[in-house]
């Protein structure tokens, strides 16, 4: 998997994967940006929400779960100082649907967050994180 980030003008961004799909993102006016993109930490909760979604759903309609709405609400705190990395997450999962299975919605956020997400797996483990750089011509 690949994915790019291609500067676009002050402090705001644009972030390509392999197929093309893009996202802006972008400081805060105050911390210097323009404000019209995802900031990269909110990005980070949106992929970790995203992630888990599409486990709980998968899973749930495997169950034969039949799931009318379905949302997830993260929010994250971070520390004051820098690097200010995320300190504590909270995700809540809102269901409706008929006849839900406490237990399946249950067995399905657990198997999402021990086995299958991705994302989820990635924030408790430890990456190992390498870099290079090129000084283009």
């Amino acid at each position: 998997m690949k994915a790019r980030v291609k500067w676009v003008d002050g402090k705001q961004f644009v972030g390509i994967n392999e197929r093309n799909s893009a996202v802006v993102m972008d400081s805060l006016k105050e911390a210097g940006g323009e404000g019209v993109g995802i900031k990269p930490t909110e990005l980070l909760l949106i992929s970790l929400a995203g992630c888990t979604a599409i486990d709980v759903i998968s899973i749930l309609a495997k169950k034969k779960q039949i799931v009318t709405s379905f949302s997830v609400e993260v929010e994250g705190t971070q520390r004051k100082d820098y690097p200010q990395a995320f300190e504590d997450i909270r995700i809540v999962y809102k269901l409706k649907g008929e006849n839900l299975d406490i237990s399946a919605v249950h067995r399905a956020i657990e198997l999402s967050e021990t086995k299958y997400c991705s994302v989820r797996a990635t924030l408790t483990g430890h990456p190992n994180i390498t870099h290079t750089f090129e000084i283009e011509p």
